[in-house]
């Protein structure tokens, strides 16, 4: 695609064209916790016209939580949660080395952007793309995945950039429709390893929806977590 086809496109289409703004904020939650550790690295994700918004990247419509949408910050955000579930790990050290969270709407910027590019080559493809998983359900709305270093399907394409362990996601395991938080967590707890990575699946209706269900992936993924932490 051009730069201007992709000019016109931003002028005809909201989704795609403007960074969204996830802000997720947890107010009254302890702005210190002791017994973390952080160890998380500075955002690398590119920027919106390198992944986003760039319609010709595997990273189209995939929302990546920068540090600054995260209010307290994440690493104690995820400590505030963490204790919640479990208040005994105050006494133990925790070394958190991964926070990542991902929204990802590519399905429906790609359906949004087809229907904007309208026949043609360019549109019949990215509306195939689109209703990839249309024809999906399940009533999971959150996936555990405890081995997140193991591709299960290693014959399916995934939604995103395939095995980059960023914001991708297997269409066979979400339902038809859904965006998809996805979330990579790493730590140990008195040096014992914990590796995950949750799908949390969402209908939003408007773009201001869409830090509601980040929000509610964050703190659902972390009260599931939990029963796995042994202490």
């Amino acid at each position: 695609m051009d730069s201007r086809l992709g000019a016109v496109l931003c002028g005809a289409l909201l989704v795609g064209c403007a960074s969204l703004d996830n802000n997720v904020a947890m107010p009254g939650m302890q702005l210190k916790h002791e017994f973390l550790i952080d160890r998380t690295k500075p955002d690398s994700y590119p920027g919106f016209l390198g992944a986003e918004g760039n319609d010709m990247s595997c990273r189209y419509g995939i929302h990546y939580q920068t540090v600054k949408e995260f209010s307290p910050p994440k690493a104690q955000m995820f400590a505030g949660l963490l204790l919640q579930e479990l208040p005994a790990i105050s006494s133990h050290k925790v070394v958190l080395e991964q926070f990542d969270v991902y929204e990802n709407h590519r399905l429906g910027s790609l359906h949004a952007l087809a229907g904007a590019v309208g026949g043609g080559f360019i549109g019949a493809e990215l509306e195939s793309a689109a209703h990839q998983n249309k024809d999906v359900f399940t009533t999971d709305k959150l996936i555990v995945d405890t081995k997140p270093g193991v591709d299960r399907h290693p014959k399916e394409n995934q939604v995103g950039c395939s095995n980059r362990g960023e914001g991708e996601y297997y269409p066979s395991e979400i339902s038809g429709g859904s965006d998809v938080v996805v979330t990579w967590l790493k730590f140990t707890v008195d040096d014992h390893p914990y590796h995950y990575r949750t799908y949390y699946q969402f209908q939003p209706t408007a773009n201001n929806q869409r830090a509601a269900g980040v929000k509610d992936a964050i703190e659902l993924t972390i009260k599931e977590i939990a029963t796995l932490v042994q202490l």
